[in-house]
């Protein structure tokens, strides 16, 4: 392994911590020692497996995203597509897989984790199975530039998040943060006694004009940080959500990742990127016109050269990035299964933290996840076309909610404009104040105008880094349309938020 040349960015704190077990053995043998031929264990606390209440678990499956809403009256188009497709041959019977699996207490196989294993103590980094996996998947779909990097699993994001924070970050370290981000970060950093500075965003509502990231403000900010900051140090790291960002939906190009990339070698930062929803691509709104056509379905090579915006990790030569992934919005939140990739000595300091703090992610939940993707999809190639069919069901339900605010009086009026995500689950609704609005106080009102017409949105500020920098631009909801259950409640919701913002503007601005 060569040098990690960014060892001066982690933190002191992470460098320190060892981890070590009660039962571990020494390592300097005295001279003469010879291991036995077989060891008889008497010291590790771990149980046998034939102690586990558990002889199998059988799990059934489906082929798409809410397959078992076609038996019911109420569906969404794109699901009618998505079994349509079955018979036609084009896309679903490609990961079809079986209908259900079952994991054993043992298995011959390699690739999967057995209840012996899955069940039992295993390394804070993870199972090797879906080590391996995740490996895989990064080499395929996002490989970086350079060969001494690793992965390691965690228990979800936000404990990747927290451990990110933790190896990087000692008491008065600065960290760059998008104006408007997923503020519970903002709990890891203040835990490390970093200080988060907040980086102007661009909300354009104009398709595809804005990257998210002022990177002009970004620029000014680095440039001339002593004169702007002078009681701070300059930063050691950004954290970014640059594919369908929280809460706003911008996603930043990959030339625009460039200037990024180039401005962290220039003044000496890890960019920390935060991907949980940048798989489920989106393309530009389109009016929707019930049962969606065949062609609509992308093969995974598509997907991967045209669709898919490539990672910071592939612009990384050195070990500058590291990323952050989950398959909480792929698979199941409530698994809390995620990985971080990064250089080697990072994933190791994350590894100690680990050793130390979480010890090892859920077994039963690694053991799960590995199953599925290596029986039902058989490995990376058929995880990737589960994805497509995630995609083209977010795709679908941003479209029937975007079309049901664009028919309202409130956007025909330009009482709001709509930022149309290009990947995700969030878009933002841009409520147009006329100048010299007092914003926040505003939004406030107006958020409970939309509950009293039930509707249920995420005001801007609340996902401010630092409400008072962005008290000017702070004029947006962020909309979902993860939760819903049928098109006809996305219908209604966007109906009901748009008669709620008429009835405030058209009453001056009031309840």
């Amino acid at each position: 392994m060569s040098e990690f040349v960014h060892g001066h960015l982690l933190s002191k704190r992470a460098l320190a911590r060892k981890s070590s077990h009660f039962a571990a053995i020494d390592k300097s043998p005295p001279k003469g020692f010879k291991p036995a031929d077989k060891n008889l264990i008497l010291s590790w606390g771990t149980p046998n497996d034939g102690f586990f209440p558990i002889e199998s678990i059988d799990l059934q499956l489906v082929d798409y995203p809410f397959e078992k809403s076609l038996s019911m009256s109420m569906t969404n188009a794109s699901l009618e597509s998505l079994a349509l497709s079955k018979t036609n041959g084009t896309v679903a019977n490609d990961s079809s897989g079986p209908k259900k699996i079952t994991i054993n207490r043992r298995s011959e196989d390699e690739k999967l984790i057995d209840i012996a294993h899955g069940l039992q103590y295993s390394e804070p980094k993870g199972h090797p199975q879906i080590l391996q996996f995740t490996r895989e998947f990064i080499s395929k779909i996002h490989p970086p530039k350079y060969s001494d990097w690793d992965t390691i699993v965690t228990t979800g994001a936000s404990d990747g998040l927290n451990k990110v924070a933790d190896a990087l970050l000692d008491p008065g370290d600065v960290i760059l943060i998008e104006e408007f981000t997923f503020t519970p970060f903002l709990a890891h950093v203040a835990n490390t006694g970093g200080i988060p500075v907040p980086v102007r965003m661009n909300l354009d509502p104009t398709p595809d004009k804005s990257n998210g990231l002022d990177i002009d403000y970004l620029t000014d900010l680095l440039e001339n940080w002593e004169t702007k900051k002078p009681d701070l140090k300059k930063p050691k790291a950004l954290y970014s959500i640059p594919t369908g960002q929280n809460p706003t939906g911008l996603t930043q190009s990959l030339e625009f990742r460039k200037k990024v990339y180039a401005l962290a070698e220039k003044h000496d930062f890890i960019i920390i990127e935060d991907d949980p929803y940048g798989y489920l691509t989106l393309p530009p709104y389109s009016k929707p016109e019930g049962v969606l056509k065949l062609d609509s379905f992308l093969t995974v090579e598509e997907y991967l050269s045209n669709h898919l915006v490539p990672s910071y990790l592939t612009l990384d030569t050195t070990g500058r990035v590291v990323r952050i992934e989950t398959f909480s919005k792929l698979f199941a939140p409530g698994l809390r299964v995620g990985f971080v990739v990064g250089h080697k000595k990072v994933t190791e300091v994350i590894g100690q933290y680990a050793a130390v703090v979480t010890r090892a992610p859920s077994g039963l939940s690694q053991m799960v996840l590995n199953n599925v993707i290596e029986q039902k999809y058989k490995g990376v190639y058929g995880w990737l076309q589960w994805i497509l069919k995630m995609r083209l069901t977010y795709t679908h339900r941003r479209d029937v909610l975007v079309n049901a605010i664009e028919e309202s009086d409130a956007y025909k009026k330009n009482y709001v404009s709509i930022i149309d995500p290009r990947a995700g689950m969030f878009l933002s609704l841009v409520v147009n104040f006329p100048p010299g609005t007092p914003i926040i106080e505003k939004i406030r009102l107006l958020n409970w105008k939309l509950l009293a017409f039930g509707v249920h949105a995420v005001p801007g500020i609340n996902m401010a880094t630092d409400s008072e920098f962005s008290k000017e631009t702070a004029n947006f909801f962020r909309l979902t349309v993860a939760a819903a259950n049928t098109d006809e409640e996305l219908i209604a919701a966007g109906t009901q938020l748009a008669k709620a913002v008429t009835e405030f503007f058209e009453n001056g601005l009031e309840f």
